[in-house]
């Protein structure tokens, strides 16, 4: 797989994407906290390497971000139209509790294209 990566500065802790391919899936592990400020600019910086690579799966691996407001469920929800209008999917992963929450609160699981890891069991009653 190839890899690059790219430092988006922002306002919060600089948010960064990195990225890897196979061809036909192009993972973009961001990282950092996703603002408005930052996802602007890793929305240009995906949807760049998105037109030059053409994959048909677009994965974005969530589990470097340690914030995440109403820009990144944008973020998400714009990169989903990028790929089911070109006719692919995009996957999310790594998605921490934070994340899998706001993403629950919009109701993203019901959107076509969109590929979600299953929840996460909850642990046994008594374990903590």
């Amino acid at each position: 797989m190839k890899e690059t990566q790219t430092q988006i500065p922002g306002y919060r802790a600089a948010a960064g994407v990195a990225f890897s391919t196979d061809g036909s899936e192009l993972v973009a592990r961001v990282s950092g906290e996703i603002d408005h400020h930052a996802a602007r600019r890793l929305r240009e910086t995906i949807d760049t390497e998105v037109f030059r690579q053409l994959p048909s799966t677009l994965t974005l691996d969530l589990s470097g971000v340690g914030f995440m407001d109403s820009a990144g469920l944008g973020l998400i929800l714009g990169r989903l139209n990028l790929m089911t209008g070109r006719k692919g999917v995009l996957r999310l992963t790594g998605l921490n509790p934070p994340v899998r929450r706001i993403l629950s609160l919009a109701g993203v699981e019901r959107l076509p294209g969109l590929l979600l890891p299953e929840p996460e069991p909850a642990p046994p009653a008594g374990v903590r």
